[in-house]
């Protein structure tokens, strides 16, 4: 009896031990390994605050001269080095110091090494991490990232910063004890790995992914086979508000210098559907976006340049940004770098100042693959039979052990979906960043040391992708955009469209020349802008492509500026944090115009007249937007019921909300508002709209029932309560991150908050003879989630607030904001 009680305890005790030295998945989440995260000694609370404090200094035999680090009320890092090496060198450790899991883990992911960290977790059904992994590997990121890698061991004079870089981050990696690690690391018993270049690659390539992977083929293949000739009329590539990038009528004194033949799509004789939803691929979050705009001196009060940028990414702790200053030689920069990334991805210096937001032409292109033979040993190409190469891809899959996946590659890229996958033909992938480099070194240098218009130009010539919006402004009094990366030469409709692999004409015939991509400079309109929108108007002369182009921001932007002179950096702030909806101001009133209002009910006559009286912002601590949501939702499903209630409405486009008001407008009785359920009656556009209503006042019951469960404190019915802003731990670790943010905005507002998404960063700056800045983001300089700095701005950026920035002037410059420093030294 007492041995089955020893046993019995023995059993216990083991599994305790195990829970609480081991991951918890609770509902798709994963807790901390209990233990761990409370031991008193390693756990959580060690790491409360930062792991090494700020005032420490440091000796280090990678340094040529000594390096000081003075830190401002903020914890933003000034560093000031006489040598631009031993400058990234204090970088390195720094972004080490602060955002080492961030940095780690994003490289894990890119290197398709997500489930060596967590072990084969699933993440939706029929999708797991190791599934994410394969698919990484199998598009080619990590042998793009090693591509990379020896393209900048080619340039001889930049290397060794990248390499210095690196050598700081593993100086802070080395001097660590495993009762420092970050909590991260504890609570999923791992161990930091040494920094290299190849991690810095892979961070690089996480960017490209997130930014230049618009990827809807499959989706509008199969919407092609199955709509025919209505395609076009339900997916227009051109709409007649655009406000593109480049201004309309501007002239281009150039021809196209290369044409590509007309493509030949594989939907010719495609029998099935392409079996893989949207949600199933790696492609671009289609939030993602930016606004961006600098008005000239002619336009603004003290007569100097003011550049303005936000770009939208996921919102997430630690923030996508670290906060810093870089003085040395021949560079004095302030902004935000991406921990990982050697020096200042988008701020200011002495003399210029730039921000991005994404371009989104589509430069990932996929391709059908005939084989020669059963064994898929040869493919066919124009003909002929090409031997294709084949290698085998390892993963060492936590928990499991290792796993192998047989990759074939052909001349478009490798085999991504076999066709046991797709139910078709296997599907090759062409994506621009395993053909060219990005990040090239003389590109971060020359921008972060830029002085003048031609500076900037030129730094911009070495950067092929995620092709982005460089706007530009000089404290000389230039502003300038130039829609900026390797934009490859297509035909009309070229990779659209799944096309046939098997013919060599259907490859992109080069890059348009630097000097013939858009862009512009001193326009006499006075101000430079862009928000994701179209490019060009359509007389451009080269053929692009993109599923995601945003039609409401620019036009808001443009417009405001238009009218606005004597502009000041507050009249900036608050266009910044504008809620204004204009794809509500065009749809809103349509739908009130379309409404029958006879029988309403109490209730719906409120909801209605609430509706009548919105001014179309949407402002966290109002109703009308949640009404209007829900509405112009249900009329989007509805209109669209030949999408959204078809059987493989997970395969198809979705429509564009703007063709949706198009079609309200201007065709009223056009047959895409019959609802196909009902063959014996024939819907209008006015059936919708009040069909549409009433499924919307059944949604606004569920929404408050939602409400009252989640706050049961305030169960106000407002729009920061529905939209429910977070900003998740980047592990998405519970407890760890911020919930219930009370703020508003909207995807199509200039604020761009959404539920997990928006404005990661704020940045004005006006360029006096010395640049003003006033910036936040939605984080802090903090990756500790036990720091006071982890999620330190939060609360500003929620209210639409700014810090002003405390920039040095040079090396020998002071300020009273300054608290502590530091000194890293040659050992």
């Amino acid at each position: 009896m007492r041995t089955i009680s020893f046993l019995i305890s023995l059993a216990a005790t083991v599994g305790l031990v195990y829970f609480l030295n081991n991951p918890v998945s609770v509902k798709g989440k994963t807790l901390p390994a209990l233990g761990q995260y409370f031991n008193p000694f390693s756990g959580f609370w060690q790491n409360g605050d930062p792991i090494v404090p700020i005032n420490k200094n440091y000796a280090f035999t990678g340094l040529k001269g000594d390096v000081k680090v003075s830190y401002d009320e903020r914890q933003v890092p000034h560093i000031v080095a006489e040598h631009l090496e031993d400058a990234l060198f204090v970088q390195g450790f720094l972004h080490a110091q602060n955002r080492l899991w961030e940095m780690d883990f994003l490289s894990h992911v890119s290197a398709g090494r997500l489930s060596e960290m967590l072990g084969e977790k699933e993440l939706r059904p029929h999708l797991t991490t190791l599934d994410i992994d394969k698919q990484s590997r199998r598009r080619g990121i990590l042998q793009a990232a090693e591509k990379l890698v020896k393209y900048w061991q080619t340039d001889k004079d930049n290397f060794p910063l990248f390499e210095s870089y690196c050598a700081g981050v593993n100086a802070y990696i080395s001097q660590l004890k495993p009762v420092d690690y970050p909590i991260e690391y504890k609570t999923l018993g791992l161990t930091p790995e040494a920094w290299s270049p190849l991690k810095t690659a892979l961070i690089a390539k996480y960017l490209t992914t997130d930014l230049a992977l618009n990827d809807n083929d499959f989706a509008a293949t199969n919407s092609l086979k199955v709509f025919g000739n209505d395609f076009d009329a339900m997916y227009p590539s051109d709409f007649k508000e655009q406000s593109p990038v480049v201004p309309n009528g501007t002239p281009w004194n150039f021809k196209a210098q290369a044409s590509a033949p007309k493509p030949v799509n594989d939907y010719d004789d495609a029998t099935s559907l392409i079996n893989i939803p949207h949600d199933d691929m790696m492609s671009s979050d289609p939030s993602n976006g930016s606004n961006n705009w600098v008005v000239s001196g002619s336009k603004t009060k003290s007569g100097h340049p003011i550049l303005c940028g936000d770009p939208h990414l996921a919102l997430r702790l630690p923030s996508v940004w670290y906060e810093q200053q870089i003085t040395a030689q021949e560079i004095n920069t302030y902004g935000v770098a991406v921990p990982g990334l050697p020096m200042i991805t988008i701020g200011f210096n002495n003399h210029v100042a730039w921000t991005m937001t994404n371009v989104g032409h589509d430069v990932a292109d996929w391709y059908a693959i005939k084989w020669a033979d059963s064994t898929k040993t040869n493919y066919i190409l124009d003909g002929k039979p090409v031997k294709a190469d084949v290698h085998v891809e390892t993963f060492n899959v936590k928990g499991r052990g290792v796993v192998l996946d047989t990759v074939r590659s052909t001349v478009w890229g490798n085999i991504v979906y076999p066709s046991d996958t797709t139910g078709r033909k296997d599907l090759a992938f062409h994506w621009i960043a395993n053909e060219l480099p990005e990040l090239d070194l003389h590109y971060m240098r020359q921008l972060n040391g830029a002085k003048n218009y031609d500076d900037y130009k030129k730094a911009l010539s070495f950067w092929n992708e995620p092709a982005q919006n460089f706007a530009f402004a000089s404290t000389t009094g230039d502003i300038a955009l130039i829609v900026n990366g390797a934009h490859p030469i297509k035909a009309k409709n070229q990779g659209r469209f799944v096309q046939d692999g098997s013919l060599s004409s259907n490859a992109w015939k080069g890059f348009i020349p630097r000097d013939q991509i858009p862009q512009y400079k001193n326009p006499a309109r006075g101000f430079v802008s862009s928000a994701n929108q179209k490019s060009t108007e359509a007389s451009y002369p080269y053929y692009y492509n993109s599923e995601g182009f945003e039609p409401y921001r620019g036009r808001i932007i443009n417009d405001t500026l238009s009218k606005m002179n004597n502009i000041t950096v507050e009249d900036m702030k608050k266009l910044q944090n504008c809620n204004y909806s204009l794809m509500a101001k065009e749809l809103l009133p349509l739908l009130l115009k379309n409404s029958d209002t006879t029988g309403f009910s109490a209730a719906e006559k409120t909801i209605y007249n609430s509706l009548v009286g919105w001014n179309y912002f949407f402002d966290g601590d109002k109703v009308a937007p949640i009404y209007f949501d829900e509405w112009q939702t249900a009329f989007q499903i509805q209109t669209w019921d030949e999408v959204y209630a078809n059987k493989n409405a997970d395969l198809l486009l979705k429509p564009y909300s703007l063709r949706t008001i198009d079609l309200l407008r201007d065709e009223p009785n056009s047959k895409f508002f019959d609802i196909v359920a009902t063959p014996d009656k024939v819907e209008n556009g006015k059936d919708i709209v009040n069909a549409s209503f009433h499924t919307m006042v059944l949604e606004i019951a569920k929404r408050q029932t939602e409400i009252t469960a989640k706050y049961p404190a305030n169960p106000t019915l407002t729009w920061s309560h529905v939209k429910d802003t977070e900003i998740p731990h980047i592990s998405n670790i519970p407890g760890w991150g911020r919930e219930h943010i009370d703020v508003g905005g909207h995807a199509k507002s200039i604020n761009a908050i959404k539920k997990n998404h928006g404005p990661s960063w704020r940045m004005i700056v006006e360029m006096d003879s010395v640049p003003h800045a006033y910036v936040v983001y939605p984080g802090g300089q903090s990756g500790n989630p036990g720091s006071k700095g982890f999620d330190a701005f939060v609360n500003t950026w929620t209210k639409g607030e700014y810090y002003e920035a405390v920039f040095l002037k040079n090396a020998t410059d002071t300020n009273a904001k300054l608290i502590t420093s530091q000194t890293f030294s040659h050992k």
